[in-house]
C-alpha cells in the first residue's frame, strides 16, 4: 500500500481514504451520492487522497463496469466528482480467481467498507458506514494535523514523523538571549562545558549531559540554519 500511495501521489504520502464497493451490492449504490460529497471535501485538502476499490465481478455477473460506476458519481451526486477507481478484482496470483486483495486486506465482512490510512500507511480506522460528519470533522482532520510539526532536526521539539513544517520549531542555544544563535552562543556553551554546568537549556541533544556533543549540535544548527 505504501508503494501504491507514493505512486498515486507522485511520491508525496498523504492521508488515504479507501472506499471499498461492490457493484452488485445495493447498499454501495445508495452511498454513491454521499461519497461524492466526501470526495468534494477531500479535493479541498491537498493532504488527502480518495480511492475507490471496486469489485464488480461475481460469478461472471456485473451490474456496472468500472467506468459506468464512476459515471454514477455524476448521475447521483451533486458535485459531479470523478473518483479515482482501482480494480479490486485483479487476479494478482494468476490462479484464475478474483483476489479481492484490497477487500480482504481491510474489510472482509460486509460491503460497503472504508479504510482510513495515515500518511505512514498505517490503518487507523476501519468502518462499514460512510459517516460524512465523522469523516469531515473527526477522522480526517485529526490525521491531517498529525502530518504537521517541527521538521528541523536541530530543534528541541523535532518531530521525525512530520511531513509539513508548521513553524513551531523551538531552538535552544540562544545562551546570551540576544534573539540570535551565533558564534557568541557557541563560546558561552563551551564555557558551560568547561565548567560542567548541567542544565536543560544547555543539553541540546537531550542526553542528560552538557558536553562537546552539544557544542557540535549548536555549530551544526548555525551552519544549516
Amino acid at each position: 500500500m505504501s508503494n501504491l500511495n507514493g505512486l498515486i501521489n507522485g511520491g508525496e504520502y498523504k492521508v488515504t481514504l479507501i472506499s471499498m464497493n461492490a457493484t452488485w451490492w445495493p447498499q454501495c449504490y445508495e452511498y454513491v451520492s454521499l461519497m461524492d460529497s466526501i470526495i468534494e471535501y477531500t479535493n479541498q485538502n491537498s493532504e488527502l487522497e480518495f480511492i475507490v476499490s471496486l469489485d464488480y465481478n461475481l460469478e461472471d455477473f456485473s451490474d456496472y463496469e468500472c467506468i459506468e460506476w464512476g459515471d454514477l458519481y455524476e448521475t447521483l451526486g451533486i458535485y459531479d466528482n470523478d473518483p479515482l477507481i482501482i480494480n479490486g478484482d485483479t487476479d494478482f496470483d494468476f490462479d484464475g480467481y478474483y483476489d479481492h486483495y484490497i477487500w480482504n486486506l481491510f474489510a472482509g465482512n460486509s460491503y460497503s467498507s472504508y479504510a482510513i490510512l495515515d500518511h505512514h500507511m498505517v490503518v487507523r480506522y476501519l468502518l462499514d458506514f460512510p459517516d460524512f460528519n465523522n469523516f469531515q470533522n473527526i477522522y480526517l482532520p485529526g490525521l491531517i494535523n498529525e502530518m504537521y510539526g517541527c521538521s528541523n532536526e536541530f530543534a528541541t521539539n523535532y518531530n521525525s514523523s512530520a511531513v509539513y513544517n508548521d513553524n513551531s520549531c523551538i531552538f535552544g542555544g540562544d545562551f546570551n538571549q540576544d534573539s540570535n544563535i551565533d558564534i557568541a552562543d557557541v563560546i558561552l556553551l563551551v564555557t558551560l562545558v568547561i565548567e560542567n554546568q548541567l542544565g536543560v537549556d544547555s543539553d541540546l541533544n537531550d542526553d542528560d549531559n552538557t558536553d562537546i556533543l552539544d557544542v557540535i549540535s549548536l555549530i551544526n544548527f548555525i551552519i544549516h540554519s
